[in-house]
């Protein structure tokens, strides 16, 4: 009914224009950019295979509080991995979220930038 305001909570994002949009994403060798609704890997893209990707969204998803959070930086190990990864998990439309991931001894502010970037592009995608 027209008037009613959207329940982002049911939002779909559709992977293939995210797909899309990711690869003009200016990513490090050592970076990873996932958008996840949940432990659900949608589009990702980077240094990490299918498999990590999915293993960093279970992760991001088991520690998200999104009441009233804007970002949260975390540090993870992955399995058969010899250095750890920080990550990065910014919020999106209903239960998405972007995460970046790079090499934990990266420098934040480059992460923080290539975030600020992505979330432009997926904002004027209405993503955000």
């Amino acid at each position: 009914m027209a008037g009613e305001p959207i329940d982002l909570h049911e939002t779909d994002i559709d992977p293939e224009m995210v797909r899309r949009l990711l690869q003009h994403a200016p990513l490090s060798v050592s970076q990873t950019v996932i958008v996840a609704r949940g432990p659900q890997v949608i589009a990702h893209r980077g240094a990490l295979r299918q498999m990590e990707a999915a293993d960093v969204a279970v992760y991001v998803t088991e520690y998200w509080r999104d009441k009233g959070q804007t970002l949260r930086l975390q540090f993870m190990r992955l399995p058969l991995a010899a250095a750890g990864h920080m990550i990065l998990t910014y919020p999106l439309v209903g239960d998405y979220r972007l995460t970046l991931v790079d090499a934990e001894d990266a420098p934040l502010n480059a992460l923080r930038r290539l975030g600020s970037q992505l979330l432009g592009v997926l904002r004027a995608a209405g993503l955000v």
